[in-house]
């Protein structure tokens, strides 16, 4: 099996594991390229994280939770999937069917070079294998969950004492209501 890990940094020839927002030094993998390809942009900074997307079948979708959210983040970025043939003791802590973790380093066999990442999400959205929730079609139910997560993060991080940092800045920008309130 071919595992994939997406990432902004080009050049490597081994994964290493680091300390995750989990708390313990992992490597994530995936055996979905469209996933991996996901975190070849970090939309915020560690340790926050804003990926939202979910399965259909195996179809991963990708919800906007404000208008026009997947281009902002993806269009003309450069990123990098790489691909592991031999991996032991791999771990799927999660429960999603396609997500591991590593805690050992791993040797990389190849690497691929995404010139632009949104343009490559549109190829597997072409064949079946990608799609974008738009903002217009986000529940109020479903946004109201994630306003309340930001909300949680904002007061976990005390991110209102610290208003100029980058997570404070896109929690501002794009979610405003759960800035103020």
């Amino acid at each position: 099996m071919i595992f994939y890990h997406g990432s902004s940094v080009g050049g490597l020839t081994e994964l290493k594991p680091f300390l995750s927002e989990h708390k313990k030094p992992y490597i994530y993998l995936t055996s979905n390229p469209v996933v991996a390809l996901l975190y070849t942009v970090k939309p915020v900074p560690k340790p926050f994280s804003f990926y939202p997307y979910g399965f259909s079948g195996e179809k991963v979708v990708y919800s906007e939770y404000y208008k026009n959210c997947f281009e902002e983040i993806y269009k003309g970025k450069k990123g990098y999937l790489y691909e592991c043939e031999i991996v032991k003791n791999i771990e799927n802590p999660t429960a999603i069917n396609c997500a591991y973790t590593c805690e050992e380093p791993i040797e990389i066999n190849r690497c691929i070079e995404i010139k632009d990442v949104y343009n490559k999400f549109m190829e597997y959205k072409e064949v079946g294998l990608f799609e974008i929730k738009p903002f217009e079609k986000i529940s109020e139910k479903e946004l109201n969950f994630v306003y309340d997560d930001i909300k949680r993060t904002i007061k976990q991080y005390d991110l209102k004492n610290n208003p100029k940092s980058p997570m404070s800045e896109f929690i501002k920008m794009h979610f405003a209501k759960a800035w103020v309130e």
